[in-house]
């Protein structure tokens, strides 16, 4: 088949050609110019018989500049208000958003963050016994090196809250042999760890425990182990945390080494 004959056959399969249409937003473009070209005429025509029936102006452009100004100003106006009513919806999806943060801090704080109720004892004195039993711990500091105490209380091994809510409440112990200094008979050694709640009727209730059964070779010069134990709890004005721990004679007194303390975190409302 020849190359004219493939050609006109293409275009008979084809049928003929299609007429470019005229995208649709033009449509729109034309509307938006003849919309423009009356609004000129209008203005034009406005300003023209501003200064025709306006006594007061002197000429045509100073009456020009006058029209300019108030359009200036509307402008302006218009612009304030917009920006006053994005504004107003900008502040009302945040206090959606921080719906849950705002209701929290409605509530004014009865205390400033001087007096947040804060505690960290150091231990400072144990038992020299190699009993294994289970003994409170009586001797804290809570004024020299790391200890500290702010709005809450402590006597004879108990530290006690002075405001209702949760605390953070926290102990460590360390628990250590020299040869040279204990001996230990035991075989099997259950250092473990009971921090326990005073309630007001003074009754204990264990919060929290840890420990380890241990065996320490009599043939060793030093061995080592600590426990640590932590966690929230409500407590209520006037409760108190001790702390009681097996082989008592075994505990390290460095203040890095056995310690407790609590902290509130959040207030309640009753």
């Amino acid at each position: 088949m020849s190359p004219g004959g493939y050609l006109r056959g293409a275009a008979a399969l084809e049928g003929p050609p299609e007429i470019a249409r005229t995208p649709n937003y033009q449509k729109s473009v034309y509307v938006a110019l003849t919309f423009l070209a009356l609004l000129q005429v209008s203005c034009t025509l406005g300003l023209f018989l501003y200064v025709k029936m306006e006594p007061r102006c002197m000429c045509e452009k100073e009456c020009g500049k006058e029209r300019l100004k108030s359009c200036g100003e509307l402008k302006d106006a218009l612009r304030a208000a917009v920006q006053k009513e994005i504004q107003a919806l900008n502040a009302q999806k945040q206090s959606h958003v921080g719906n849950a943060f705002t209701e929290v801090s409605s509530h004014p704080r009865s205390h400033n963050h001087q007096s947040w109720p804060v505690a960290h004892l150091t231990f400072v004195n144990s038992t020299q016994t190699d009993s294994q039993r289970v003994e409170q711990l009586y001797s804290w500091n809570y004024k020299e090196g790391w200890g500290h105490l702010q709005n809450m209380s402590y006597h004879n091994g108990t530290l006690t809250v002075l405001q209702d809510g949760y605390y953070f409440v926290y102990a460590n112990i360390c628990f250590r042999r020299h040869k040279a200094a204990l001996k230990i008979s035991q075989d099997t050694l259950q250092l473990m760890l009971y921090v326990k709640k005073l309630t007001k009727s003074g009754d204990q209730k264990t919060l929290l425990k840890g420990g380890k059964s241990e065996v320490w070779p009599k043939e060793s010069l030093y061995n080592f182990y600590c426990v640590y134990k932590g966690g929230v709890f409500k407590l209520v004005a006037g409760e108190g945390i001790l702390i009681t721990a097996s082989n008592t004679a075994l505990i390290d007194l460095s203040q890095e080494a056995t310690y407790f303390g609590a902290f509130k975190i959040l207030d309640i409302y009753l």
